[in-house]
């Protein structure tokens, strides 16, 4: 007896030290909090991630720089790689923390990629030429997700080290049932409903 109850304590002291082996949990589609968000930091940033002028963009209004829709990420995650959309521009990184090159949004030159789990967040590194072009300097950012306790908001703190200064900034998002593109006046649960 008084072995099977040591067993029993042995198996459920174990248990916090399997959940926490499991890592945060980002899959599904987030909608970003203009409220509780950053300013973006330039131009070429909303280019890149669905702002006026960029894929899924929408002119002015709608708080910090986005367009009037809602911004909605969809993040798909599984073991190996995580899987992100954001107003029509796809990213995939491998979660192994090696260097993987990519080509950087401006076609022009490669991006050395590092991804990984460090506790309960996911930090995401990139080194690209500044400016896009060869012989530039290096713009590296750090990227670091992480979650509420309750798992319904998602912070992304980025850090952008470029020449003369470095930027930091905030998006944060919430989970939501919306697909892409969905505006959230149309019935998708956004921020503070």
């Amino acid at each position: 007896m008084k072995k099977q109850f040591l067993m029993l304590m042995l198996g459920v002291m174990s248990l916090p030290v399997v959940a926490m082996a499991a890592g945060p949990d980002f899959n599904g589609a987030w909608a970003r909090d203009a409220a509780n968000s950053d300013p973006a930091p330039s131009a070429m940033w909303l280019t890149m991630n669905g702002g006026p002028g960029g894929p899924g963009g929408g002119g002015r209004g709608g708080g910090r720089g986005f367009g009037p829709a809602q911004v909605i990420m969809t993040v798909h995650q599984d073991a190996k790689s995580v899987h992100v959309e954001l107003q029509g521009v796809t990213r995939e990184y491998e979660l192994d923390g090696k260097s993987h090159t990519k080509t950087t949004d401006t076609g022009i030159q490669k991006a050395e990629i590092t991804a990984n789990l460090q506790g309960d967040t996911l930090v995401i590194g990139t080194s690209q030429p500044y400016g896009g072009m060869p012989g530039n300097a290096t713009l590296n950012i750090k990227e670091v997700w992480s979650l509420s306790a309750d798992g319904n908001t998602l912070t992304i703190t980025t850090t952008r080290d470029v020449p003369a200064k470095q930027e930091t900034f905030k998006q944060v998002y919430t989970r939501t049932q919306a697909q892409p593109g969905t505006i959230c006046s149309a019935g998708c649960i956004a921020p503070g409903r």
